[in-house]
């Protein structure tokens, strides 16, 4: 395990890479942006909407991939005020909001005057995946983010338009399989969030093919045929998510302190829609040594907002923490008891970075922005 030597992301991050100088490719690519001419992308971007610029009479010309989050509240900014065209908003609803989640969904219509086209998700069926890809996969995310990559694609196609636009491109802009720029969102759904494990939700007889049919995504033959350009907004603009969370704020964002303090979130303003996200990315910490803490501190350091040394004694702090409300939304919403919780979490430590004392209780082998260190053990192994 080594860690990147500008940010704070460890090379156990799947997919990503590293220089020859010990610097990720986030990081690098983050660093291109100072370079890049901006003002021909925006060209770029200004004749892509000029060619679907009332497609549709006085109907859509365009559709948004909306959560309500501050990436997507920028995303309709940019595409409303900015490049003045008129979008829809799709969205997916998740497992358990929370009150801000709804509260930004429902203020993103109102705030930018446009529509939105919601699908909430089947109960029964959430609440079966939301505990199958816990136990299955290590991802309670799983269903949702799998609609999240489905829906906006295919009901832009059955409203019969061209261009979806998205936020930025993961693996390019966080490090992952895919490290290479380009405005086209054709190859999201190959991006390693969505693992494609289709067949395993239906080897037990509970779940259907036809229940499961909203949340498979489009294939490329049917992207194609239906002339669709999906695109990321960040290779238009340049992309720093605190930058977004700064403008969002100005058209109603809420944060997420006024309802709660979350115990393993650096700041308050990323992922706070659901419990899910929140234990999807904790696991994080559990298979790959890092989780939001790291996340953040490294988007940060990035964008110049704070240093690896300041950020390493949070990062220390923060990363190791779950939340506890996270964890009782969770438990709440799948019936599951503590104790099955924490048989099933068990089993996603990867025991390369973490080892178990004599009462179960796991510790790290490794130490924040160093990597593994010989010999460390609890006085209690």
């Amino acid at each position: 395990m080594k860690y990147c030597k500008k940010c704070l992301m460890p090379d156990t991050r799947p997919g990503i890479t590293f220089d020859e100088n010990g610097v990720c490719a986030a990081c690098n690519n983050f660093e291109k942006q100072k370079y890049t001419d901006w003002d021909a992308r925006l060209k770029e971007l200004e004749a892509l909407c000029d060619k679907y610029r009332g497609c549709n009479g006085k109907s859509y010309d365009c559709a948004v991939a909306a959560s309500g989050g501050k990436d997507s509240i920028y995303q309709v900014y940019y595409m409303k005020e900015v490049m003045k065209m008129n979008p829809v908003l799709l969205s997916v609803g998740n497992y358990d909001w929370t009150d801000t989640g709804r509260k930004n969904l429902e203020n993103i219509a109102e705030a930018f005057s446009v529509d939105l086209l919601y699908l909430q998700p089947n109960t029964r069926l959430s609440k079966l995946m939301a505990r199958k890809t816990f136990e299955e996969l290590g991802s309670p995310a799983w269903y949702i983010d799998a609609l999240i990559y489905a829906f906006p694609y295919r009901m832009a196609a059955q409203l019969g338009l061209k261009l979806l636009v998205y936020g930025e491109n993961i693996n390019y802009t966080y490090g992952g399989k895919h490290n290479y720029e380009t405005p086209s969102a054709r190859m999201q759904m190959d991006n390693d969030v969505v693992k494609p494990v289709w067949h395993k939700w239906l080897e037990d007889g509970s779940v259907t093919e036809q229940e499961m049919e909203s949340a498979r995504m489009m294939t490329l033959d049917e992207y194609d045929a239906a002339g669709m350009e999906a695109i990321y907004m960040s290779y238009y603009v340049p992309w720093d998510a605190h930058h977004n969370y700064e403008v969002a704020k100005r058209f109603g964002f809420r944060h997420m302190d006024d309802e709660h303090r979350r115990e393993g979130a650096l700041e308050n303003y990323n992922h706070i829609d659901s419990s899910a996200y929140g234990l999807s990315g904790y696991i994080k910490y559990l298979k790959f040594g890092h989780a939001a803490a790291t996340e953040m501190a490294s988007r940060w350091i990035r964008a110049g907002h704070a240093t690896r040394e300041e950020m390493i004694p949070l990062v220390k702090k923060y990363d190791k923490k779950l939340d506890q409300r996270m964890v009782d939304g969770y438990l709440q919403y799948t019936g599951m008891t503590p104790r099955e919780f924490w048989q099933i979490m068990d089993k996603w430590y990867n025991r390369d970075l973490f080892y178990q004392d004599r009462d179960g209780v796991w510790h790290e082998k490794f130490e924040v922005g160093v990597g593994m260190v010989e010999g460390k053990r609890s006085i209690l192994f």
